[in-house]
């Protein structure tokens, strides 16, 4: 059997186990992993690869760093101080963290986002009495959306760019993707207020043990009273790695400047070490660690390309210009909530731009296309690291991310077959 056919059997079965929640998230991804393995379709030697790479060690030290501003007070203080602004209200504590996380996300890595407001989002919404899991998913989406305001708002915007002129046509400028990116943006917190919303948890699922634990609050040995030394040190910290992070050097990536911030707050007794490991939630690295087998399984066994290739010749030999982007959106939106983002774009760029250009098509549409679907990991909780960090505070399933989640998916699209041929005219 064909190692293409193989990976589509086993992301099927895994798709099976996901949706009904038999087994564990990290388990089935883990699982799915070692059968592409034992199949002969992914070397051995990439089974365990992703637990050294950069996306894991960065969501290991944003975890860290995150729960340092509960260990330092800072989380409740500025809970304290949003809940007087917004109330207790679930709306108004809603859009705060819609807001501020699509904002941030525009210049600096989701995850970072996430982990960030995390401990913040919690301490608001156990203040205020409201459903912590309700709010997990707004947080997630708004950093995944919020990144298509820039071109540095994810990786996955600079590698589209990168090859859209490697292959000759000319790149995006750095606040061009706004110019659809801002609507979608607009439109997507006015989806959590009124649809959207009633498409989220009912009532609240989250771990109270696991909160306890991560908020420092589990024993009276583990309390912590305010320190302002401590505030003050883990505030300059947290602000030179999220500016570090916006500047994306080549010499200082992301994943070096989180650990280095991760460190940085263990040896100024921000956090302690012990802290610091139950910091680090496992299910989420495993999760992360699983799937990244599994995408590079879909793009070396050639079953990403062969889907792309499907969904081409499907079109015929003369398609309309719309009905190529719209297939193009929805294909790379399909593919990201499998193989993440950046793999996504890597896999599909080089494939659409020259379609395009055999098609007289305009080729910044299809890479704004190809940049905004990349950025559509909703559908799944293993699609991004956004989500999966919000997965364990939340203790969300499947369901809870697909039914929000393909609202989500479908007014991006809407919005997006709308303002893409309007600012790139096809």
């Amino acid at each position: 059997m064909a190692p293409a056919i193989i990976s589509l059997i086993v992301l099927t079965i895994m798709a099976f186990f996901f949706v009904t929640d038999k087994l564990p998230l990290a388990l089935t991804s883990m699982l799915g992993a070692v059968a592409l393995v034992l199949a002969g379709v992914l070397p051995k030697e990439n089974l365990f690869s992703a637990f050294s790479g950069s996306t894991i060690v960065l969501l290991a030290a944003m975890m860290v760093i995150g729960s340092a501003l509960f260990h330092t007070g800072i989380a409740e203080k500025m809970s304290n101080i949003i809940v007087k602004v917004t109330g207790t209200s679930e709306n108004g504590i809603l859009v705060a963290t819609v807001l501020v996380a699509t904002i941030l996300s525009s210049i600096c890595s989701g995850v970072a986002v996430v982990a960030m407001l995390l401990p913040i989002v919690i301490g608001i919404s156990m203040k205020a009495g409201v459903s912590v899991s309700r709010q997990m998913i707004p947080l997630a989406f708004a950093a995944s959306f919020g990144c298509n305001l820039t071109l540095v708002g994810a990786a996955s915007n600079v590698v589209v760019n990168g090859q859209l002129e490697s292959l000759g046509a000319a790149p995006l400028t750095f606040l061009e993707l706004g110019k659809v990116g801002l609507p979608i943006c607009i439109f997507g917190i006015l989806y959590f207020l009124t649809i959207g919303k009633k498409f989220l948890t009912q009532g609240d699922k989250s771990d109270k043990d696991y909160l306890m634990e991560f908020t420092g609050k589990s024993s009276e040995s583990d309390s912590h009273g305010f320190s302002r030394l401590k505030a003050s040190l883990c505030l300059v910290i947290l602000a030179v790695v999220l500016i570090a992070m916006s500047v994306n050097s080549s010499s200082f990536p992301m994943h070096l400047v989180a650990t280095a911030g991760a460190l940085i707050m263990i040896l100024t007794g921000c956090i302690k070490e012990h802290e610091a490991y139950k910091a680090i939630d496992w299910s989420t690295i495993f999760i992360v660690g699983g799937m990244s087998a599994v995408s590079k399984a879909m793009d070396v066994s050639g079953a990403g390309l062969m889907i792309s290739n499907g969904a081409i010749r499907l079109l015929g030999e003369h398609p309309s210009k719309t009905a190529v982007l719209f297939v193009i959106f929805i294909l790379t939106c399909l593919l990201t909530n499998i193989m993440m983002n950046t793999s996504t774009a890597l896999l599909v760029t080089p494939l659409f731009i020259p379609i395009a250009f055999a098609l007289d098509i305009n080729p910044a549409s299809i890479a704004v296309a190809i940049c905004v679907a990349a950025s559509c990991p909703f559908l799944t909780p293993v699609g991004s690291g956004t989500n999966t960090l919000v997965v364990r505070p939340g203790n969300l399933g499947f369901m809870d991310f697909f039914k929000p989640g393909l609202g989500m998916t479908v007014l991006i699209t809407v919005v997006s077959m709308i303002f893409i041929p309007i600012f790139w005219p096809l």
